[in-house]
């Protein structure tokens, strides 16, 4: 699904679903895991049909929300294109990469939960398997994998040849470790609860075969130990004996293709080749160098003044400006989305009617092309996005914008007048443009809600989720509504588990549905595709008729490389590899 795309233009229509055939190579078979704001402004004025009620924009104290960066000069000089640090015939070969600045917690493989930090942990360290941007599944440390007949008991068999940085093998035991230490108890800890998976569940069987003893069937669960749940990169016995928050940052071994040589926190990273890779890495440059941005008009600019090599992501609006300037843009559909939720445990979005009122009132075209570029496609309030092979598209019809229909159920509900209500979120990519493009709809239907943009550090820990996890999602602050970022999955289970079951570790909408609980556990322990299939439908049906959350959209990954640059390969959930990947002449 990687392909290289113009900017502008008309928001693409639902594309063809391509699929490679590579899962039947790899000891696993079809049964079993195949299924496996200046822009706002004028999209609020196109947006609304009629005048819009004074409403009230607040942001956490201390923490305005950012407008959008102004988009950097780009006519005093006509710029060549961007140089290579040094050509591939002229001795050692420099890649230089920008990259935004991994959050507080750092590279920590039982806290991290952000791109930037998996983006780096994946560079040193590697996965069982690995989910790529077409939604295949590769043998990385393991070389194939097979369950039972009852989906509950998977072996892995791990790659002979495998070590890590120091020169020791990676072996069963290593695996063991890590799956059931820490991060058990850590940013994976609703990826653990989704798969069936616990602590203590890993086996050593032999030296180079580890069995996981589910606590249900799973189909998909080679997805769990790979890099889609990133916490999961498997490091020494030895690391996890010894191991502390922050103590990755000391050593950054793994078994990777890129050796770690230095690293400061805010100001970047340095990386060598590993002459001792157990992969094909021939290709690979001999050296990288991360540069940290906290501001991405400033990368922008680093890039323009020939700085910088490889902008893995960006935003629509920058990667038009670096297009028109010679620079090479590509974008991979991703299953990444939002999910504006409802707190359904009380009035007023305890009532159906309600919520569906709410997901009428979006102009989703409009979002997708004005805070996207085109760069996605539309949500359809469910997230079993269209490229899943799973998919049902038959199962309910588009839901568009409908605001007579939506006056209509509010005042049914009792709500003729409308209501007030918060609407909380982070300060994230175009999410707070979201927040003011839903804040406008929501006025035309006579709601009134007073948005409050947070910085995420704020939002996770008072308005969303508490942390740590105690078994449920932990609510604080206003309950009534709030958009949250759900990043890309190589199969929706965390998406259908976490935030949506009774008992979901991720569920803000605090929607209880027992039909639906039993939907979940027959969809994962689905013995085949057309099971799967049917299954999704049914819950593709029932999200669509009950509304927890709103899904608008589901987002592009675009990223952007100097035009003499080529072989970068990128991931919806957000790895970027640089192996088989160079300079021309």
């Amino acid at each position: 699904m990687r392909r290289v795309k113009k900017m502008g233009g008309e928001v693409p229509q639902p594309r063809t679903k391509t699929r490679s055939s590579r899962f039947e190579n790899h000891s696993v078979g079809r049964r079993s895991i195949l299924w496996i704001s200046l822009v706002v402004l004028s999209l609020i004025a196109a947006s609304c049909t009629s005048e819009v009620a004074d409403t009230t924009t607040t942001a956490d104290p201390g923490t305005p929300p950012e407008t959008s960066a102004p988009e950097p000069d780009t006519t005093p000089d006509e710029p060549d294109e961007p140089d290579t640090t040094s050509p591939p015939d002229e001795g050692p070969v420099t890649v230089r990469v920008g990259l935004a600045p991994p959050p507080a917690v750092g590279i920590d493989p039982v806290l991290i939960n952000d791109e930037a930090g998996l983006s780096l942990l994946g560079q040193t360290g590697e996965y069982l398997t690995f989910s790529d941007s077409e939604l295949n599944l590769i043998p990385v440390l393991a070389e194939s994998w097979e369950p039972n007949d009852t989906l509950d008991v998977w072996t892995f068999t791990l790659r002979q040849g495998a070590t890590f940085h120091d020169g020791t093998p990676v072996t069963a035991e290593d695996v063991a470790a890590t799956f059931n230490g820490p991060i058990a108890t850590g940013n994976a800890g609703s990826a653990y609860e989704t798969y069936g998976m616990e602590a203590g569940a890993a086996e050593v069987v032999d030296e180079r075969t580890v069995q996981f003893n589910l606590s249900r069937p799973n189909g998909a669960f080679p997805f769990f130990v790979s890099s889609d749940n990133y916490n999961a990169v498997i490091l020494p016995a030895s690391f996890w004996e010894s191991y502390g928050e922050g103590s990755y940052e000391q050593s950054f071994i793994g078994s990777g293709p890129w050796i770690n040589e230095s690293y400061d926190p805010g100001v970047g990273a340095v990386y060598i080749k590993n002459e001792n890779y157990w992969g094909d890495n021939a290709n690979q440059p001999d050296r990288m160098e991360v540069t940290f941005f906290g501001d991405e008009a400033a990368m922008i600019t680093a890039f323009q003044d020939r700085r910088l090599d490889v902008l893995y992501r960006v935003s629509f609006t920058n990667a038009q400006t670096l297009e028109a300037g010679g620079a090479a843009v590509s974008s991979v559909p991703t299953a990444q989305h939002r999910q504006l939720y409802m707190d359904a445990s009380a009035p007023p979005f305890d009532d159906v009617r309600v919520r569906q009122a709410m997901a009428l009132m979006l102009d989703r075209p409009l979002l997708v092309e004005g805070l996207l570029g085109g760069f996605g496609v539309i949500g359809n309030d469910h997230p079993i996005w269209e490229f899943y092979p799973m998919y049902d598209d038959g199962a309910v019809s588009q839901r568009s914008e409908d605001l007579d229909a939506a006056r209509a159920l509010l005042a049914e509900a009792g709500y003729p007048d409308g209501f007030s209500a918060a609407l909380d979120t982070l300060d994230f990519a175009e999410i707070s443009d979201l927040a003011q493009l839903v804040q406008a709809s929501a006025a035309q239907i006579g709601v009134q809600l007073e948005v409050r943009v947070h910085d995420s550090g704020t939002y996770y820990q008072d308005y969303w989720c508490a942390f740590p996890y105690e078994g449920s999602c932990q609510p604080g602050g206003n309950e009534s509504m709030g958009i949250v970022n759900y990043g890309h999955r190589g199969v929706p289970d965390v998406y259908l588990g976490a935030p949506l079951l009774s008992d979901g570790q991720w569920n803000a909408s605090h929607w209880v549905n027992t039909d639906y609980d039993q939907m979940f556990a027959d969809f994962t322990g689905a013995p085949d595709l057309d099971t799967q299939t049917q299954v999704a439908g049914e819950i593709q049906s029932l999200l669509w008729e009950e509304v927890p959350f709103i899904v608008p959209y589901f987002i592009d990954f675009i990223s952007v490389t100097a035009p003499n640059f080529e072989g970068l390969e990128v991931t919806g959930m957000g790895h970027f590899r640089i192996i088989d990947a160079g300079f021309t002449d």
